[in-house]
């Protein structure tokens, strides 16, 4: 009798637990300075639970060896600005982590080298706003906001009432399903959803590789650092081949290669 009593709680634990998970599948397009979604479009998915969220992109294992290489990114007047040659994924991928209770954010990407970084939460100030519109078959409602730099549209889903959201974007009362800034030089859109969800998926903090596990957590003022670092580099290799070939080479700005500006 004890032993089907607590084989009933168990199980009832588990259900629970798994009606608490779920996962959304994305598409990630990140093309900063570009003026519109035009780089490459890559598969993302966000786990979440009550406690905790992890979204990842770029990730070698969900793009299944698509050949998305030497692929050609033009600006929004179909200049061709730039074509990337080689692998454009990583093998963990790019990753947020949020963590509710500590109310901190840990994340990774890479630009010349891997990047490990950890802020706390920032509480983008969301307007709600009164329109709705259907993604997939949820009711979704709209909100703006600005978070470093960028003005953000965002359409979330109070039938999912959870702050989650792609990527950094979070903290409204219900999980994003679509975001986009202004020009879209970053847009996120919704492709599928499993909640509750009925399998056992994994949901934890950032794991390094082996190759990165020496790397320390940066702030994110190391992070501006580096972000400022890598516009300088460019500004001088560009006044550099501006002398060597003379001709007038535009160095970029921030915006130019990071979606994230800091003041």
């Amino acid at each position: 009798m004890k032993k089907t009593i607590f084989l009933l709680a168990f199980l009832n634990f588990l259900i629970s637990t798994a009606q608490n998970k779920g996962i959304i599948y994305y598409g990630h397009i990140e093309s900063p300075g570009k003026g519109g979604p035009v780089g490459l479009d890559f598969n993302a998915y966000l786990v979440f639970d009550k406690s905790q969220s992890y979204y990842v992109t770029a990730k070698d294992s969900l793009e299944n060896e698509r050949n998305i290489e030497n692929q050609k990114i033009k600006k929004t007047d179909g200049q061709i600005t730039e074509i990337y040659v080689g692998k454009h994924t990583l093998t963990q991928g790019k990753q947020v982590y949020y963590n509710r209770e500590k109310d901190s954010i840990w994340w990774n990407k890479k630009y010349q080298s891997p990047v490990y970084g950890i802020e706390k939460r920032t509480k983008i100030p969301w307007k709600l706003i009164n329109e709705s519109k259907k993604i997939g078959n949820f009711l979704c409602k709209k909100a703006t906001g600005t978070f470093r730099g960028r003005e953000y549209t965002a359409w979330y889903s109070t039938e999912i009432p959870l702050p989650y959201g792609p990527w950094k974007l979070q903290g409204l009362p219900g999980l994003i399903l679509e975001a986009y800034d202004t020009n879209k030089e970053l847009y996120i859109y919704f492709k599928a959803v499993e909640y509750p969800v009925k399998k056992n998926i994994d949901l934890h903090p950032i794991k390094k590789t082996k190759e990165d596990k020496n790397l320390k957590w940066i702030s994110t003022n190391e992070y501006n650092e580096l972000l400022k670092s890598i516009v300088e580099k460019g500004k001088t290799k560009a006044v550099l081949m501006a002398k060597e070939y003379g001709v007038n080479v535009q160095s970029g700005e921030m915006k130019d290669i990071s979606i994230e500006v800091f003041d």
